[in-house]
């Protein structure tokens, strides 16, 4: 007699109705997926208000201020507010974390502050809930739950000998076993994701709404993935272990392993292997880089390393500080992408460990995909940096253009405010589903070996069953 894998798989999910775990242990699941979404749904809404506010005020805060010296303007300089994007709702990745506002301020490239984590109270520094941290941590754990002695709980009934006396092939078994889970997970988080999509096309902007539904589309095939490889996981570990009793104990282990040891252990090998400078360390090189190049422009076209002293006469000032201004750019830039590409080195290493670890390789793609990686984070403060340095330039401009000629009243010169205009407001476009997908293909790939690296596991654990 021939079992079809999908008759074997409607016994299997009729089995797990019938034994409540897919009542209990999904039901707290998805309970666990909607309350994080509102919560996240719910932020995502106060927060793109806020910034959008925010930068509309400040914008207008620069446009009406009245006369004055180019020079006081450009230090008080504008803001830039990261944008809150539709899938923080989701997953808010690393941004509460590394801030969202950034000073762009005269002469100095800022770092992005205020996070929100500086205001988390104590119970909220023990982790946030985001669906994220749900489908990462708690969903192996369901498939655990429920897969656990699909074949160790047969073969203690003696039902598992039965079947294979019946000649149904143990592939075929296997493949079965995988889409009852497979179906059971499809019937809990199916819901949740039609809720999901739900809430992002209208936490979304109409200009990004298709957009922001690629991007979830894409987010939720990766954990489609993700789920996937714990679906073969646990039912080769089922069939290799002697009893449903040990099933579960190393099922339980591995999870241990992977969710809450695996990520730190990593994180810090990463660091090991590619060191980054502390802040004081950085600090110290790049204001030692900053001073060389300065002194070496100063010496090159006034004669001398003094600032501001009586061979640079007043009407110099404003070419003085474009040149300042102006050297000090590729400084800056090879400063932060050397410390940035350590970061990205460090994740790399990271997401190559989802072979045997997937949370790692999946929490980057679930990051990158929801647009609160580290890789959109420096797209946008780049994008800042080069709107710190066009008002730089715009202002440097304009004192050279009016340098005084008497030179002893630099500093009673006043710019009109017609001059502020000539500022366009800072207006930044998160990049594509696209852009962030080209950027995980690597760990989108991971993940997908990992699932064949299952599969294979799954099948060789199954074909040790014999029926004799």
């Amino acid at each position: 007699m021939l079992l079809l894998p999908h008759w074997i798989a409607r016994r299997e999910f009729l089995e797990r109705l019938r034994d409540g775990r897919l009542y209990w242990a999904g039901g707290l699941v998805v309970v666990l997926l909607l309350t994080a979404l509102a919560v996240g749904w719910s932020h995502q809404r106060a927060a793109r208000a806020e910034q959008v506010a925010a930068q509309a005020m400040d914008y207008h805060d620069w446009l009406h201020q009245d006369s004055r010296h180019p020079h006081d303007a450009a230090h008080q300089g504008m803001h830039a507010f990261k944008p809150e994007p539709p899938l923080s709702m989701v997953d808010s990745g690393i941004d509460p974390f590394i801030g969202s506002t950034v000073w762009l301020q005269a002469h100095r490239q800022s770092e992005v502050k205020f996070n929100a984590a500086q205001d988390a109270t104590g119970l909220q520094r023990f982790g946030s809930l985001s669906v994220g941290w749900v489908l990462q941590v708690l969903g192996p754990l369901l498939v655990i739950v429920l897969g656990f002695n699909a074949f160790a709980g047969e073969r203690e009934q003696g039902i598992l000998r039965q079947t294979l006396s019946l000649g149904v092939a143990p592939l075929r078994l296997l493949a079965g076993k995988a889409l009852a889970l497979a179906a059971s997970l499809a019937a809990l988080l199916a819901p949740a994701a039609v809720v999901a999509a739900i809430a992002v096309a209208a936490g979304a902007a109409p200009g990004e709404r298709a957009d922001a539904l690629l991007r979830l589309a894409a987010w939720s095939l990766g954990y489609a993935v993700y789920l996937g490889i714990f679906v073969f996981v646990v039912l080769g570990v089922s069939a290799l272990a002697s009893s449903s009793r040990m099933a579960i104990t190393v099922l339980l282990a591995l999870w241990i392993g992977q969710a809450v040891m695996a990520p730190r252990v990593l994180s810090e090998l990463s660091r090991n292997w590619f060191p980054s400078p502390t802040r004081l360390v950085f600090n110290q090189q790049l204001g030692a880089e900053l001073k060389a190049v300065s002194d070496r422009v100063w010496q090159q076209n006034f004669g001398t390393t003094e600032r501001w002293g009586r061979d640079v006469p007043l009407s110099k000032w404003g070419i003085a500080l474009r040149l300042d201004d102006q050297a000090s750019y590729p400084v800056y830039d090879r400063h932060y992408n050397r410390l940035w590409d350590t970061w990205e080195r460090q994740q790399a290493m990271q997401e190559w460990s989802g072979l045997v670890l997937p949370i790692l390789a999946v929490r980057s793609f679930s990051m990158g995909m929801a647009g609160t990686d580290f890789a959109h984070h420096r797209r946008f403060t780049t994008a800042a940096e080069g709107h710190r340095r066009q008002i730089q330039d715009l202002m440097s401009r304009d004192l050279v253009a009016h340098a005084d000629p008497l030179g002893d009243r630099h500093f009673s010169y006043q710019a009109p405010p017609e001059l502020w205009a000539t500022v366009p407001p800072f207006d930044y476009r998160p990049p594509g589903a696209g852009w962030a997908l080209a950027r995980q293909a690597r760990s989108f790939a991971v993940l997908c070996a990992g699932l064949l690296l299952a599969a294979a596991f799954a099948a060789f654990a199954t074909q040790r069953q014999r029926a004799l």
